[in-house]
């Protein structure tokens, strides 16, 4: 490899990163601005939304937060009538979590915040810059993130009506 070529490496890379806080920061501010929500409160409703009657248990796993940080998120969701909790049937201490009228309008706003960044991003490339741009990401998330829990955490707030297990770049390739 020359040094050009490691240059040009680096460089991908340094703006590859440049590129993950400029999504990160407009998706995580627009959901602070218009829906109060922190990132770890905003994929908590994206979980519960796909799994209604889940375990804390379960989201805490999902969403890459401890047993107890993830109580804190969920009893504030529910102290704003976004989440609703219901003892389990078969464990009275286990609680089972769905979204309220509510929730479930602020969880699909929260989806439309996230698609109309990444939407608007990519609103400026040519088709074959954006077939391009997806055959990369795809070989990325492919290769590098293991599926399960890393999985479950990297797609901690992706929308299900935009991806599937069946085409996900993750799981499938």
């Amino acid at each position: 490899m020359t040094v050009q070529d490691e240059r040009g490496s680096a460089h991908t890379a340094n703006i590859l990163g440049a590129l993950a806080v400029l999504i990160q920061d407009r998706v995580e501010g627009t959901w602070q601005s218009s829906l109060d929500l922190s990132p770890m409160a905003a994929a908590a409703l994206v979980q519960i939304e796909g799994e209604p009657g889940c375990s804390i248990e379960l989201v805490a796993g999902r969403i890459g937060l401890t047993h107890s940080a993830t109580v804190r998120v969920i009893d504030k969701l529910a102290e704003r009538g976004l989440v609703e909790k219901d003892r389990a049937r078969k464990d009275a201490r286990a609680q089972s979590l769905k979204l309220s009228k509510t929730g479930k309008r602020v969880a699909q706003q929260l989806h439309e915040a996230r698609n109309l960044v990444t939407d608007d991003l990519l609103a400026g490339l040519a088709p074959a810059q954006r077939a391009a741009l997806e055959l990369a990401i795809r070989t990325i998330l492919h290769r590098c993130v293991e599926p399960g829990r890393e999985a479950d955490v990297t797609c901690r707030v992706c929308d299900d009506r935009r991806c599937s297990p069946e085409i996900c770049p993750i799981r499938v390739m």
